[in-house]
C-alpha cells in the first residue's frame, strides 16, 4: 500500500478540498495517508494563489519536498495550479499538475506510470460546471468538520482571480449536504462548519434561489447529535435577516460572523467592484451586534489597494474604530496576474502598504483584547479540542463566539460550559463548571 502525504496552503476551503483528494486516494486508490514528516511515495501539495507570497510559499515547499524526498512523486493542485500550471510544472520534482475540474481524476493521474515529462491535467476553468461530490465522513482534524456546500464565484472584484481559478458558482444538492452532516455527526464530530467560495450564493443555481441558505442552515440545526454549527466567511449582501434571526434564536448556531469589508472608503470599494457601500456594511454590523449579543464579528481589510489615499485609509481606520468588530485580518494588496487591478495605475509602495497593515494590526489587538476582557466572570460554551500550553498541559478550545479559551484538564471533544477567570495576550483562561460540580 503506497503512502501519501498532504500539504495544504490557504483557506479553510482548501483544507476541505484536500480532504476530498484524501478520500478519493484512500478509497478508490488504496493509498494510506501519513504525515509529511514520515515520508511518502506521493506528496500532494494543495496551493493558494491569493497573494504573491502565497505563490512563493508553495514553490518553496515543493523544492523542499524534492530535496528531502527526491524519489517521491509530487502532485500540485489548487488555485496556483489552475492559474499557472506551466510555471509549477517547470519546478524540479513535480510529476503532475492538477486543475479544478480535473481533481475528480486524481486517482487515475497519480496511479499512472511516472513519465519523464510533467503531466499537466488542467482543463479550462469554464469546464468546471458541476460540484465534485465525494462522500467524506471523516477528516484529519478530529473535533470539527467542514462541509462544503458551494464552489466558484460569479462576482468580478477587480483584485481577485477566484473566478479564473475555481470557475462560476455551483451549489451542492441540499440532500447531499444533509447526508454528509449526519454522517459527520455519526462519526463523532460535534461541530459542523459550513463553507464555500461564496457561501452566500448557495442555491442561486438551484430552483429555490437565495433563501435556500437560511433554509439549509435551519435543517442542519435539527440534525440529532449536532452540538454546534458555525458559518464560514460570508459576503455582506448575503447576510439575510433570516440568518441573523436563526443565530439569535438557536443556541447551536455559533455567535460568529466573518464578513469581509476590504475597505472603509466608498471610492476604493467602487474601484474594487464591491457591491455594497460602507454605510450598508456599518448598518449590518450594528444590526448583528444588537440582535446577537456577544457575537464575535471578524473582517478582512486590504491595505494599499491601487490609488488608496491617506484619506481613504484613514476613513477605513476610523470606521473600524467605531464598529463592534472583534478581530481583523488586514493584509497588503498583492497584484494578481489576470486580475483587473493588476493594470491599475497608482500602485502603492510596499512600505506604505506595510505601515497601514501594522496600524490595523494594532487596532485589531486592542479591539480583540477589549472583547476578551468583556467576558471576564461570564460563562461561555467551549469545544475543547487540543492541548492548551506548549508543554501539553491543560486543554484549549474555541468558544461559540470565536475566542480561544484554555482550562485545566484534558480535551473532551465536546461542548462544555466554562466560567472565564482571566485573559492572556491572545486568549482567555477558564474553569470548567462541570468539573467543579463533580468535585
Amino acid at each position: 500500500m503506497k503512502r501519501v502525504a498532504f500539504l495544504t496552503f490557504g483557506c479553510r476551503l482548501n483544507q476541505y478540498d484536500t480532504e476530498t483528494l484524501r478520500t478519493l486516494l484512500e478509497g478508490d486508490g488504496g493509498y494510506r495517508t501519513v504525515s509529511p514528516r514520515d515520508g511518502a511515495e506521493v506528496f500532494v501539495v494543495n496551493t493558494c494563489s491569493v497573494t504573491a507570497r502565497a505563490d512563493a510559499t508553495a514553490r518553496k515547499a515543493i523544492r523542499r519536498i524534492h530535496r528531502q524526498h527526491p524519489l517521491a512523486e509530487i502532485v500540485v493542485t489548487g488555485c496556483y495550479a489552475q492559474r499557472a500550471p506551466k510555471e509549477l510544472a517547470a519546478l524540479e520534482g513535480v510529476s503532475v499538475v492538477v486543475g479544478a475540474k480535473d481533481r475528480a481524476d486524481i486517482v487515475e493521474l497519480v496511479s499512472s506510470p511516472k513519465s519523464a515529462e510533467t503531466r499537466i491535467a488542467v482543463s479550462p476553468v469554464n469546464q468546471a460546471v458541476k460540484f465534485l461530490e465525494v462522500p467524506i465522513t471523516e477528516m484529519m482534524e478530529r473535533s470539527r468538520a467542514y462541509v462544503k456546500v458551494q464552489e466558484g464565484c460569479n462576482e468580478s472584484c477587480s483584485f481577485c482571480i477566484v473566478p479564473q481559478t475555481r470557475g462560476r458558482s455551483r451549489s451542492r444538492a441540499p440532500q447531499r449536504v444533509l447526508d454528509q452532516v449526519r454522517g459527520m455527526v455519526q462519526s463523532g464530530y460535534v461541530e459542523i462548519v459550513l463553507t464555500g467560495v461564496h457561501v452566500g450564493d448557495y442555491g442561486l443555481d438551484l430552483t429555490d434561489g437565495r433563501r435556500m441558505l437560511a433554509g439549509l442552515i435551519a435543517e442542519i440545526l435539527t440534525v440529532p447529535g449536532l452540538e454546534r454549527f458555525r458559518l464560514s466567511s460570508i459576503e455582506p449582501a448575503s447576510v439575510s435577516d433570516e440568518i441573523i434571526e436563526l443565530m439569535a434564536g438557536e443556541e447551536k448556531f455559533a455567535r460568529h460572523f466573518h464578513i469581509p469589508l476590504q475597505s472603509g472608503s466608498n471610492a476604493v470599494l467602487e474601484r474594487m467592484k464591491r457591491r455594497y457601500r460602507v454605510e450598508y456594511f456599518a448598518d449590518l454590523i450594528a444590526n448583528i451586534a444588537q440582535r446577537v449579543p456577544g457575537c464575535g464579528i471578524g473582517s478582512d481589510v486590504i491595505c494599499g489597494f491601487p490609488g488608496e489615499t491617506e484619506a481613504d485609509f484613514q476613513a477605513t481606520f476610523d470606521r473600524l474604530v467605531e464598529l463592534p468588530i472583534t478581530y481583523l485580518h488586514p493584509f497588503s494588496y498583492s497584484a494578481r496576474p489576470g486580475s483587473e487591478a493588476e493594470a491599475f495605475a497608482d500602485q502603492l509602495p510596499a512600505e506604505v502598504k506595510k505601515r497601514r497593515v501594522q496600524s490595523l494590526k494594532r487596532l485589531a489587538r486592542d479591539k480583540n483584547r477589549a472583547f476578551r476582557d468583556s467576558h471576564l466572570g461570564e460563562t461561555l460554551q467551549v469545544l475543547f479540542e487540543g492541548a492548551g500550553t506548549d508543554n501539553g498541559s491543560g486543554a484549549s478550545g474555541l468558544s461559540d463566539n470565536y475566542l480561544r479559551v484554555e482550562a485545566e484538564g484534558e480535551a473532551s471533544n465536546r461542548v462544555e460550559t466554562v466560567r472565564i477567570t482571566g485573559a492572556s495576550e491572545d486568549g482567555l483562561q477558564a474553569e470548567r463548571l462541570e468539573r467543579l460540580a463533580s468535585a
